[in-house]
């Protein structure tokens, strides 16, 4: 049967210079990842003090202490709590392994004392390796940011903005970048005030919440209601109940937490909002971990305006860690016409590449759809495009 040839084919004028311009460009996969996901593998102000017989025994043993928390430390960044305790201790010539770089800055030392704050990067290719030989799930993809929106409920009264917050105060002190979901806390400012209650927080009114997350430039929004018992002023308990605005599939959070003796409400507190923050952060990396078992294989569309544009959907499709390979089959003004390997299912690629303004979807050919394939017999199953016009 003969195919028929796209009039837009004098486009390739020929293929191989497009190829030529790719090479130009760098688009190596493993380059393209290491560039996006250095952030993920790079571990920040890691404290370190140590005290021995000199100052050059002191530094070995902090600079070793240190890189052995900054493992520890990725390592509860990319994998659920439920798994790391199978992980084990590292052999100090593992950590050494899995390093690429060390900053050392803010040095002090005497005649016994060293004290530096550490900066560690880590080989991604080798991390991977490691987590995958002991059969650990990961994830390294950040999630879009989330705005928390902490309302404390007490003697049946509802708070966010007003004085005392001591749940809003809990988020504030919150340090979230050690995992893999951003959370943003609202600072409370006139506009806060002026556009959102805490009576429509806890109606979950989505206008509302949606204005404010945007403003915070924050993916959703998450309203966290903390209802705090005092009946017992030496142990007071606290109810938490979170939910994502607009994600009706999702099963709202709950907590109760009691305090220790002797243990203070912003203590207790604290805790709270470490238990959201790691629920959070293990719910996202269960549905976004890497899964290197059978390769897959779709056949997808690509709409274009230009060859630029086409490189920038490229660039994209390569930085995603599930994704094995990216085969450009034909090119035409309008459209490319690829090939992608990929690890895991169809549903959690789709979530992967909406961090990455990508959108994936079926192609629509048997309803019409006016972009047609110019190289392969199969017609494509899928559709490629960036979700932001740029």
């Amino acid at each position: 049967m003969r195919r028929t040839v796209s009039k837009f084919s004098v486009f390739l004028f020929p293929l191989f210079v497009f190829a030529m311009l790719v090479g130009l460009f760098g688009f190596g996969s493993a380059q393209a990842q290491q560039a996006a996901l250095d952030d993920v593998f790079v571990v920040r102000d890691i404290p370190v003090d140590e005290t021995a017989v000199s100052a050059s025994i002191a530094r070995a043993a902090a600079i070793e202490k240190g890189q052995r928390e900054a493992v520890e430390r990725l390592i509860a960044r990319l994998t659920r709590s439920v798994f790391r305790e199978s992980i084990g201790d590292i052999d100090q010539e593992t950590v050494r392994f899995l390093i690429s770089a060390l900053q050392i800055e803010d040095e002090k030392t005497s005649d016994i004392r060293y004290l530096a704050n550490l900066t560690v990067t880590f080989k991604p290719a080798a991390v991977r390796t490691y987590l995958r030989t002991a059969n650990i799930p990961f994830a390294e993809i950040r999630s879009r940011p989330i705005l928390v929106i902490p309302v404390i409920e007490r003697n049946a009264s509802y708070t966010l903005w007003e004085n005392p917050n001591p749940w809003r105060e809990a988020w504030v002190r919150l340090n979230s970048e050690t995992g893999l979901v951003p959370v943003i806390s609202p600072i409370g400012d006139l506009s806060d005030y002026a556009g959102l209650s805490a009576e429509q927080s806890v109606e979950a009114d989505v206008g509302a919440l949606s204005e404010i997350s945007n403003r915070y430039g924050a993916g959703s929004a998450m309203v966290a209601i903390a209802a705090l018992d005092e009946t017992m002023p030496d142990r007071p308990q606290v109810q938490i109940i979170a939910s994502r605005v607009g994600r009706h599939e999702e099963t709202p959070l709950l907590l109760t937490l009691q305090a220790a003796p002797e243990e203070l409400l912003d203590r207790l507190l604290d805790r709270a909002v470490t238990a959201v923050v790691g629920a959070l952060d293990d719910d996202w990396k269960s549905t976004n971990a890497v899964s290197f078992g059978q390769a897959e294989r779709l056949h997808a569309a690509v709409p274009i305006q230009d060859l630029q544009s086409w490189i920038e959907v490229r660039r994209r499709l390569e930085n995603v860690p599930s994704i094995s390979n990216v085969r450009l089959l034909a090119l035409t003004a309008n459209a490319a016409e690829i090939e992608v390997d990929y690890f895991g299912q169809e549903d959690r690629l789709i979530r992967v590449l909406d961090r990455f303004d990508l959108v994936l979807e079926g192609s629509g050919f048997e309803t019409g759809e006016t972009i047609r394939p110019v190289a392969s017999p199969a017609v494509p199953t899928h559709i490629v495009r960036l979700s932001k016009v740029r």
